[in-house]
């Protein structure tokens, strides 16, 4: 089927402007041009279209969207269905708060009871970003499947008292953090940044007992090289926050 520009804006949502604009950059050019200069769209441009959306709605500005509709089909599918597969993570994520939730305004209004492990049981399997790390592929591979899904259960199982002593030791760090952060003078080696990898060192410890020098220094790695810990570090204790953490866990696990 053909579109009229005015006629593919109100299929897709996108005006007629951005149709326009898109077309002057590259990002999405018309099939053809009538002979009275009015821009045609096909099937093609409606996938291409959506796909532009698809990329937008991750945030990803034109450019980068440019770079990535220009490689090959196969490569554009396998990141779209990348992104499905992080909704359907999110979904169910999201599933699982609503649970709890629903759990707990029911035991608010005296319709249910819930034991304290169900109290804690969606936080401790979400809220902390270390918990890929801990339990992701690379875990498994280097310590077996079998340990790392004790350690999986270990951390639900995990007793009320246990858990608030792990968030004690992170909001220290995090505290940690943030004064070295502000504080250039107190540099590593110091008292400060000593302080903040035992913090560190003793969280990682309780949540996965399969700790080392060499582990610790991997971990490192990604918080640095994956967006979402480098966010959650630097969100919690300041920008830069990340950064400094893996100086002090490479000082530390060296010397």
């Amino acid at each position: 089927m053909e579109y009229t520009i005015s006629a593919f804006a109100q299929l897709s949502g996108v005006s007629s402007r951005t149709l326009r604009y898109y077309d002057e950059i590259g990002l999405l050019n018309p099939a053809a041009v009538s002979d009275k200069g009015y821009r045609l769209y096909g099937p093609r441009e409606a996938d291409r279209l959506q796909q532009i959306l698809y990329f937008k709605s991750l945030g990803l500005p034109l450019d980068t969207i440019m770079s990535i509709l220009a490689q090959s089909e196969e490569n554009v599918q396998a990141l779209l269905q990348q992104h499905y597969q992080q909704l359907l993570l999110q979904q169910k994520e999201l599933d699982e708060m609503l649970h709890v939730l629903a759990d707990t305004l029911a035991s608010y209004r005296g319709e249910k009871k819930m034991t304290d492990q169900e109290k804690f049981s969606y936080f401790k399997t979400h809220s902390l970003p270390e918990s890929e790390a801990l339990y992701g592929a690379e875990a498994k591979e280097q310590y077996g499947a079998d340990l790392v899904a004790k350690n999986q259960q270990m951390w639900r199982a995990m007793p009320e008292e246990t858990y608030i002593q792990l968030a004690a030791e992170e909001e220290h760090l995090l505290q940690l953090l943030s004064e070295l952060l502000n504080n250039p003078a107190a540099a590593i080696p110091s008292t400060k940044a000593e302080a903040a990898f035992s913090a560190h060192k003793n969280w990682l410890a309780g949540a996965a007992p399969f700790y080392s020098d060499a582990y610790h220094r991997t971990l490192v790695e990604m918080y640095v090289s994956d967006s979402r810990f480098t966010d959650y570090y630097d969100q919690k204790a300041g920008a830069g926050a990340t950064a400094i953490l893996k100086q002090v866990i490479e000082h530390y696990t060296q010397t």
